[in-house]
């Protein structure tokens, strides 16, 4: 819900020593040369910059190192060279001591510094005045000394630790110094193995120099002891929150970020925050890998990623984002790619660390990655529908308001069909500002995006916001347009991938084998995939949370519910319906292709396994490019043609959702079994759509077995419609075939009554009716106009399909008389415009 941790710093891709608001100051050391002065920068912003004494002539350089470039100092010979840096003290260095003072960096010895007696690293001894402490190696071990304002040594401790200090090796050593709890403890940390170790916490007596002015020397005691070697990012803080912990958690983290590497190919120092390919000679690598440091991971949830970068479409990219995860810093697990959409794949633990790909196909060109966030998506506020209430997400998926106030929250779902969501929230409920058009809805596991937000008004004065969203993917139906394409034998993974290609989505599990040759036509990733369900069958399932797309030979499984009346079914109606059965069945493919040669001479199928009858209709199989497959797809479909439709719809209430009746849970696509001794059934059958009411599941109303034919079939009566709306050439058959159709019209086969319509002369007919048991009727009087309206407020989409089934007896129509449908479209600029389909 909120976001866990943000990388987008200089120091969380180099891995750097952090400036924070109570750093002293901090060297870096990352220049190429001193300034003009000998100097070298204080990155902290007070301005306490070394000076170098003895640059020229010398061995001090500035070398690229591991994080950046670092001080070098008298290789050759320290007693001759002499080499050390001086921050002078204005008198403010150590004005603010608080409670606590950190000092510490990274050292590179050479053979000398942990061979000779006395080494000074970090020393105030020098004067002006009395020193506060010294910094050093004595006989190779780390050494703190310190001193009160008299500059009497008050404290002298030399370590022994498990680390032993070898020419050449990188340290970072720290010393700990409790300024008023006389505490002091010092660390010492080796990135060769990531060994470290901590001292015991010692004590000290008498009081510190609070009234220090001493300068800062490093690498020098008294022209007589020099350091040799290297030192990286050395820092001072004063009235310090830091503890041991802490550095060694900087230490752990810091390991593997290369961003200022010199070895790596990228570069996260030439643009602090920013990181890009590491130009050389004015031109960049193909490719360079980032590896950043380590964050806090311990999610209460799932985890998303979501990266912001700069990039050039097709020829610069962030190609690659890899996490991995570890408990302790140093076990790691394998890394993994994030998700389409940023989804964590590595495993919930206390620290995650990514590696970042950034590529270019043009060397003048980079790719600029400016930060990585890391989002905490905790587990869903609701396990099962039965009660829950719609949680808006934001931009990045996390949770932004549970509408806990939201009522009339209807989720509707088809196999192979719609899936939307409605529900409503008063206008003045707190968390109304966090409804947007395009915003991101959940519901348990599922996400929809909302398409309308309406704002009502009563006669009581009361405000009503209501939302219309639809699941995240109906998006697909906008992807970029497909180019035709054929498909030879291929399985059903093919077609789907072909699809989803550039939309974020990917392919989930393909569990129908069958092969199809066939010429896919359609034109975005949706209507591909939804002839990919036609073509090869099974049930096709959007799992819009991990933006995947299955293909299931069937989807739902055997749940065990029992829907029995008086229990928990309330009302019960069952159609059979043989109105569009079929026994004889012509299919005809590309460029009128049939399958008779391999059918015995016959360009049709036939089943008279119901009816002995010769009822005929015609299959669509254009696509089609091989008989053999379309004679198994033809018979496939004359399967379900040559039957009854028998359809049950149940108002039916979740007993799931009750304490005590978790067994009783049932999805969409389970099977479920319906009882009725009065009704005399005794049947299993299937969820096909469900009308859920999760404030009310008592309410809820589910269909079985097979869709009626508002519901969205893509049987023959769609054939019958691209006839009848052929010659007015509004679409093409194939369109009204292939498209999936969302009827935004409610109560429009009359069930309810006049329910949701505006009636002027119209009556209820309750028994006649075309897809249902009832329709509208209106007996015409001359001079009189006999309207049915109904308002609706539809999705943004390219177009739009109204139609409708009409019967007429005795219609004559008199001068200037009309029968048909009136369309008022009101636009977003308020302005409207009048259209009228004559239908007789």
């Amino acid at each position: 819900m909120a976001i866990k941790s943000i990388l987008t710093s200089q120091e969380d891709f180099t891995g750097e020593f952090p400036v924070t608001s109570r750093t002293s100051a901090l060297w870096r050391f990352n220049e190429k040369t001193p300034d003009e002065n000998l100097q070298l920068m204080d990155s902290s912003g007070h301005g306490r910059h070394f000076t170098i004494s003895g640059w020229s002539g010398t061995s001090a350089s500035l070398i690229a190192g591991r994080f950046g470039r670092y001080f070098r100092q008298n290789i050759v010979n320290p007693t001759s060279e002499k080499t050390h840096l001086i921050a002078e003290n204005d008198g403010s260095f150590f004005s603010n001591l608080g409670e606590k003072i950190v000092v510490g960096g990274w050292i590179n010895p050479t053979t000398y510094s942990v061979g000779q007696t006395y080494i000074p690293i970090f020393n105030t001894r020098q004067g002006p005045g009395q020193p506060i402490f010294y910094v050093s190696l004595y006989q190779g071990r780390l050494r703190l000394m310190l001193y009160n304002s008299s500059g009497t040594l008050i404290y002298d401790q030399s370590e022994t630790s498990t680390i032993t200090l070898k020419n050449g090796g990188w340290y970072f050593i720290a010393s700990i110094i409790e300024v008023s709890n006389k505490k002091v403890q010092n660390i010492i940390c080796d990135r060769s193995d990531g060994a470290s170790w901590v001292s015991p916490v010692r004590s000290f007596s008498g009081e510190l120099n609070r009234e220090c002015i001493a300068d800062i020397i490093m690498g020098m005691h008294a022209n007589t002891y020099y350091y040799a070697g290297g030192f990286d990012d050395w820092f001072l803080e004063t009235d310090s929150q830091l503890t041991a912990d802490d550095l060694l958690l900087y230490f752990k983290s810091s390991l593997h970020a290369n961003g200022g590497d010199a070895a790596s190919d990228v570069d996260a120092l030439a643009e602090p925050g920013a990181v890009t390919l590491k130009a050389t000679d004015g031109e960049y690598p193909a490719s360079g890998v980032l590896y950043t440091r380590a964050i806090s991971c311990a999610l209460s949830g799932s985890g998303r990623v979501a990266v912001t970068s700069e990039y050039t479409a097709g020829v610069t990219s962030v190609a690659l984002l890899e996490t991995s995860t570890s408990d302790d810093l140093e076990e790691w697990s394998a890394w993994q790619a994030v998700g389409t959409s940023g989804e964590l794949q590595s495993p919930n633990r206390q620290y995650i660390r990514f590696r970042v790909t950034l590529t270019s196909s043009d060397p003048l060109k980079t790719p600029k990655l400016l930060e990585i966030q890391l989002h905490d998506i905790p587990k869903a506020p609701y396990e099962k529908l039965g009660f829950a209430r719609p949680v808006i997400l934001d931009k990045n998926g996390a949770w932004e308001a549970v509408l806990e106030n939201a009522f009339d929250v209807i989720v509707t779902g088809e196999v192979n069909g719609a899936d939307t969501l409605e529900f409503k929230l008063p206008f003045h409920d707190p968390k109304r500002s966090t409804l947007e058009n395009e915003k991101q809805v959940q519901i348990v596991n599922d996400i929809y995006r909302i398409r309308t937000l309406t704002d009502n008004k009563g006669e009581d004065g009361r405000v009503i916001t209501q939302v219309y969203a639809e699941a995240v993917f109906y998006d697909l139906s906008f992807s970029a347009e497909k180019e035709p394409r054929e498909f030879n034998a291929d399985t059903a993974d093919v077609p789907m991938q072909y699809a989803l290609l550039g939309t974020g989505w990917t392919v989930g599990n393909v569990t129908v084998t069958t092969k199809r040759t066939w010429q896919c036509a359609e034109k975005n990733a949706l209507s591909i995939l939804r002839a990919v369900q036609n073509i090869y069958g099974g049930d096709l399932v959007f799992d819009s949370a991990n933006r995947q797309v299955h293909l299931l030979t069937f989807s739902g499984t055997d749940s065990g519910a029992l829907f029995s009346y008086r229990k928990n079914l309330k009302s019960i109606q069952r159609v059979v319906d043989t109105r569009e059965l079929v026994t004889r069945l012509y299919a005809y493919g590309k460029d009128g292709m049939t399958f008779a040669s391999i059918n015995g001479g016959k360009e049709y199928v036939e089943d008279y396994t119901f009816s002995s009858e010769v009822k005929v209709s015609t299959l669509d199989c254009s696509s089609f490019t091989n008989p053999y497959q379309m004679l198994e797809y033809a018979k496939m479909r004359l399967a379900e043609y040559s039957k009854p439709r028998v359809s049950y719809v149940l108002s039916a209430m979740d007993l799931s959702a009750l304490t005590g009746y978790e067994h009783e849970a049932w999805k969409l696509g389970d099977i479920v079994t319906v009882d009725d001794k009065e009704l005399g059934l005794l049947v299993k059958t299937r969820v096909v759509r469900r009308q859920y009411n999760l404030q009310e599941p008592w309410k809820t109303v589910i269909e079985l077995s097979s869709k009626l034919r508002e519901l969205g079939d893509s049987s023959a009566q769609w054939d019958k419609a691209a006839d009848a709306l052929s010659s007015a050439e509004l679409v093409n058959r194939q369109e009204i075939k292939d498209m999936v159709p969302f009827n935004h019209l409610r109560n429009s086969r009359a069930d309810d009554g006049f329910a949701y319509w505006v009636n002027s002369g119209f009556e209820v007919d309750t028994e006649n009716g075309v897809s249902g048991t009832a329709s509208f009727k209106a007996v015409g009087i001359p001079g009189m106009t006999k309207s049915l309206s109904q308002t609706v407020y539809p999705a943004t989409r390219k177009s739009y399909t109204f139609s409708a089934q009409i019967a007429s007896e005795n219609l004559e129509k008199g001068e200037n008389g009309q029968v048909g449908v009136e369309i008022v479209i009101e636009y977003e600029d308020g302005t409207t415009e009048t259209r009228f389909i004559d239908l007789i």
